[in-house]
């Protein structure tokens, strides 16, 4: 990875993290804030440090043993971040953080992309997790960016922003398919080189499904939280 991919990677982690902050921050009571906003903190801090371990020491890069080893951490980490939607704060995010914010941090997905491109251009990523191949992802980044821009303005059909929801889901699961039907496994199904290895045992890598995707797959579940929750006032 060249540094100006590196910075660019980091830069994207930073910038979903602290829209996870701000959030929190801005939804809880002015007595609290400092409180909860450092125990999400201290929460992701955790979460990335011990993924960053995980992918350091080697574990995540075992594909001898069925399930690989990193295939149960994955699967945990996005159990959990659906554990943190449905809960008490994710609750208090929905319905406290505006609908045009929880569409419109989505954008992100639009230099992700582009970086993803970079990265396969680099030799770092297999061609198949791109827009050249089978990743469309950059299609939820655009739109929000329009229909973010439109929620800002006035209120829009309800069924609008759950077709884009719906979509951004069904992309993210592409792309984390793809991702781990290139890994190394006896259910290979893309051999495109390099493998996808090194988003699972690389640092700072390993944030990528750990961290990113994890926050698209949060703000979806937010976005159908406030969607079909208590009559929102964003849509109609």
């Amino acid at each position: 990875m060249s540094r100006g991919s590196l910075l660019a990677f980091l830069a994207l982690v930073l910038f979903v993290v602290g829209a996870l902050l701000v959030g929190v921050w801005r939804t809880s009571p002015a007595s609290r804030r400092g409180v909860r906003t450092g125990a999400t903190a201290l929460g992701l801090a955790v979460w990335m440090g011990a993924t960053a371990v995980l992918a350091q020491s080697g574990r995540l890069s075992q594909f001898d043993t069925l399930p690989p080893p990193a295939l149960p951490v994955l699967v945990g980490l996005l159990i959990g971040t659906i554990v943190f939607a449905l809960s008490p704060i994710g609750r208090r995010l929905a319905h406290g953080v505006p609908l045009a914010a929880l569409v419109g941090v989505q954008v992100f997905r639009v230099p992700l992309e582009l970086l993803l491109h970079r990265l396969y251009t680099e030799g770092v990523l297999p061609v198949q997790v791109t827009y050249e191949g089978w990743n469309y992802d950059i299609a939820t980044g655009l739109l929000a960016l329009l229909l973010a821009g439109a929620l800002w303005r006035t209120r829009v059909p309800r069924a609008w922003v759950a077709a884009w929801n719906g979509l951004g889901l069904v992309l993210v699961a592409v792309v984390v398919s793809t991702a781990v039907l290139s890994l190394p496994t006896p259910f290979q199904q893309f051999t495109a080189e390099p493998t996808t290895v090194a988003v699972v045992s690389t640092v700072p890598l390993i944030w990528l499904p750990t961290v990113l995707v994890q926050a698209a797959v949060l703000g979806h579940v937010l976005v159908f939280r406030r969607l079909f929750g208590t009559a929102p006032s964003d849509v109609v």
